[in-house]
């Protein structure tokens, strides 16, 4: 029952976060008595070696692609491919994230909604003020259009946004479903092997319908756990009177 209450602890927090910019959705995990007891020596019969109970073992998240929704914001990049934006915290705390919302802040660096700076090449990435609009290539190269000569608009090169690679995500430290903190350095991708699509978010990977049908079937096998207890409790009281003589 335990077991099933944490999973549907994880199933609300990924409906809450549906709407969430790259949210990416969160698996319950359990695991057997009888499976623990074996690995620790136990060779006895199902019975014998804790039963067919299960508990909780965390939960993990699922880095599968969402869907990219375009924002028509020139400063919103999604990522088709594995891989994740550097972004920096204000204790210059290095956070991945699949979440591309960015905006200018005053000093004109490119920031998450909570001010995080974008990570670039060259470090932050910083708009030039005179730039009359801003373009972005399929491998994250960073082009302000500013005002030349004869009226004509040039393209000057900013910056190459800076993604990052990880072997194993599934072994990220998460802050929640959006950010996540690497064990080690993160290697940068390999050019070509992600596109970054300007103009466009990804999206949670969390599927509603399924969350709600996995949240029906999470509290069906908890009401069935809690009547087979509720049994085991009279079953018991029977016993008791038994000896008692009642």
């Amino acid at each position: 029952m335990r077991t099933e209450t944490r999973s549907l602890d994880v199933a609300a927090a990924n409906l809450a976060n549906a709407q969430s910019t790259g949210y990416r959705r969160q698996i319950a995990m359990h695991n057997g008595f009888a499976d623990l007891l074996a690995q620790r020596g136990r060779t006895e019969d199902l019975a014998g070696n804790g039963g067919a109970g299960i508990y909780p073992e965390g939960s993990i998240h699922s880095f599968a692609q969402g869907e990219l929704q375009e924002t028509g914001n020139p400063f919103d990049m999604g990522l088709n491919g594995d891989g994740f934006f550097r972004v920096r915290d204000q204790q210059d705390r290095l956070w991945l994230t699949r979440a591309g919302s960015f905006a200018l802040d005053s000093g004109g660096r490119m920031v998450t909604p909570d001010g995080w700076t974008l990570e670039g090449q060259a470090g932050p990435i910083v708009i030039p003020e005179d730039a009359l609009g801003v373009r972005m290539d399929a491998s994250g190269r960073i082009y302000a259009e500013q005002a030349g000569e004869g009226g004509k608009i040039d393209s000057r090169f900013i910056d190459q946004v800076r993604i990052a690679e990880v072997d194993e995500p599934v072994a990220l430290l998460p802050r929640n479903g959006q950010y996540f903190a690497a064990r080690n350095e993160p290697a940068d991708v390999t050019v070509g092997s992600v596109e970054v699509v300007q103009g466009r978010i990804e999206r949670s990977n969390v599927e509603p319908v399924s969350e709600l049908v996995q949240m029906v079937s999470i509290q069906r096998r908890y009401e069935a756990a809690q009547r087979a207890l509720k049994q085991q409790a009279e079953t018991g009281r029977g016993f008791s009177d038994l000896l008692r003589g009642a």
